[in-house]
């Protein structure tokens, strides 16, 4: 995966501070194999990676250079019909002419160019080619991965109280929030242009509303079939192989962290990295209620009021994330719903447009490896002009008044079933599975030190929780909000491994997180049935 970073210093010793940040950045990720780079007097910009695609991950045109990060599917409809190894220069070229004109890029797309001392940086229309920034006292520093960030700008790593709040009720990291405090997300559709020579930097975006929810016009959808054959001759590269099963959940969370930089799912859990990521689609409804024709006839004011009571409903589980992430997410829904009524959506589109700027955003592929399904304007208009709904039921909850009578989550009436069947006994009727639980962990004694106090959670249920997993009595619902717990709390560790790499001076002065101590195998309980009843009684 390759590793871009982008700067602008507003200080004469640019270089010289660029040079200690590159080499923190390089003892970090010590898996590098090739650095191009360029540093001007206030403004620099630097890519790792292995320079073996057919798109140039860096390119150089007398003093403009250029950074890619994935491939541009679709840039023939931008710069005509170049080779792949000749275009990053005539793209750059283009879309810093006319910057609208990168939105025509299948994302997942980031780009950066450096000319002198102007420094422009891109994002595809839904920004999941990923950018983030930190601000610093004297300037900027923008990168795809949040520790190559923190380090090149030498910033302790810290926990951020927000964008965890958020993962803890929901899952992922709203809005612009990341897993690290100073770090935030650059969304799609932006153009940054910091100039050195003024010392100004500007910021230009295209409201989401208008790429995506517009009225279709009535044209061809692009082919990009020939593009992406371009770009890809041997089809799709193949995923790595998985490495061994690793039997201690503590370590396979901390491997975790240190792939994803905090950015990947707590339901990776059971997994190894690297994993590929599904192939992204765009979910018409995908938050729809089931009474939604009855909502949409009711006032603005009222079917705000409703979704918004439906998002937090489908989105933070019943027991688990503390009172503090609950609200932290019901205000970021509103929000989100009024930035749509502000972009001129007042029907049920504005929860599409929830999706699209909120769960699908936090989606990635893998580096140069194009999804199945484009995700330009032009395909998500289309899919949301010419629907095929499908409504997403709760995994929490089912509030009482959601669905109709006779009506199942989907909305759709419900075949009677046989007489026969709905006198089916209990013993002959299907058995859910059973879910794979963090008290069956060999760790699990570790894991129990490390659950009692988590940021984000409420400490009374999360013990709860933890009682009925180690009983056999805990539900799937109930092992997601465990493994998010156990995300953040292994992150600690992550944290530390990462401030080992910045200097003394600049390390936080807090006491580290104890160390994982070596995996021991640890028996398992003998369980009478008294066990899973007590479970039961004190998790209801």
């Amino acid at each position: 995966m390759e590793t871009l970073v982008a700067y602008a210093f507003h200080r004469p010793d640019s270089a010289a501070r660029a040079a200690e940040g590159a080499a923190r950045v390089e003892a970090y990720y010590a898996d590098s194999a090739a650095h191009w780079g360029h540093d001007g007097r206030t403004n620099g910009l630097h890519l790792w990676g292995t320079g073996d695609t057919l798109w140039p991950a860096w390119h150089q045109t007398g003093n403009v250079r250029v950074a890619s990060l994935h491939t541009p599917v679709g840039y023939e409809r931008v710069v005509g019909d170049i080779t792949p190894a000749d275009a990053p220069g005539p793209l750059a070229e283009a879309v810093r002419r006319t910057p609208e004109a990168f939105i025509d890029l299948a994302p997942p797309f980031t780009m950066a160019v450096l000319e002198d001392d102007r420094l422009d940086l891109f994002t595809d229309s839904a920004g999941l080619g990923q950018l983030f920034q930190v601000r610093l006292p004297d300037g900027w520093v923008w990168s795809n991965r949040p520790v190559a960030a923190l380090l090149f700008a030498g910033v302790a790593a810290a926990a951020s109280p927000r964008g965890w709040a958020f993962a803890a009720a929901c899952g992922w990291f709203m809005g612009d929030s990341t897993p690290y405090e100073g770090v935030l997300a650059v969304p799609g559709a932006t153009h940054i242009v910091a100039d050195g020579n003024l010392r100004r930097q500007t910021t230009s975006r295209i409201e989401p509303s208008t790429l995506w929810l517009t009225d279709a016009l009535e044209e061809p959808l692009p082919d990009l079939s020939d593009s992406v054959r371009r770009l890809q001759p041997a089809g799709p590269p193949v995923p790595p192989k998985a490495r061994p099963e690793q039997q201690s959940l503590v370590e396979r969370a901390l491997s975790w962290h240190r792939y994803a930089e905090g950015l990947g799912s707590a339901d990776d859990l059971y997994n190894t990295p690297p994993t590929v990521d599904h192939d992204l689609t765009v979910a018409y409804g995908h938050y729809y209620p089931a009474d939604l024709v009855a909502v949409d006839t009711l006032p603005l004011h009222a079917k705000l009021q409703i979704f918004t009571h439906h998002l937090e409903t489908v989105l933070v589980p019943a027991a688990g994330p503390s009172e503090a992430a609950r609200a932290a997410v019901a205000i970021q829904i509103e929000q989100v719903l009024r930035d749509a009524v502000r972009g001129g959506i007042e029907d049920a589109t504005m929860l599409d447009y929830f999706y699209l700027t909120e769960p699908l955003r936090r989606r990635t592929t893998p580096a140069n490896h194009p999804t199945a399904l484009p995700l330009t304007p032009h395909h998500i208009r289309a899919a949301l002009t010419n629907p095929t709904p499908t409504n997403h039921p709760s995994p929490w909850n089912s509030p009482p008044g959601q669905l109709q009578p006779g009506q199942s989550q989907a909305g759709q009436p419900q075949a009677r079933q046989p007489e026969s069947q709905q006198r089916q006994p209990r013993s002959l009727r299907p058995r859910q599975p059973r879910p794979r639980r963090l008290g069956d962990a060999p760790d699990r004694d570790l894991i129990a030190t490390m659950l009692l106090d988590v940021d984000g959670f409420d400490e009374r249920a999360l013990s709860t929780l933890w009682a009925a997993s180690v009983a056999g009595a805990s539900t799937a619902a109930a092992e997601v909000i465990l493994r998010r717990a156990l995300w953040r709390a292994t992150f600690d560790l992550h944290l530390t491994e990462v401030n080992n790499h910045l200097p003394e001076l600049i390390r936080p002065l807090t006491a580290p997180p104890r160390a994982l101590p070596p995996p021991q195998p640890t028996p398992k309980p003998r369980r009478t049935r008294l066990i899973p009843t007590f479970a039961r009684r004190h998790h209801h």
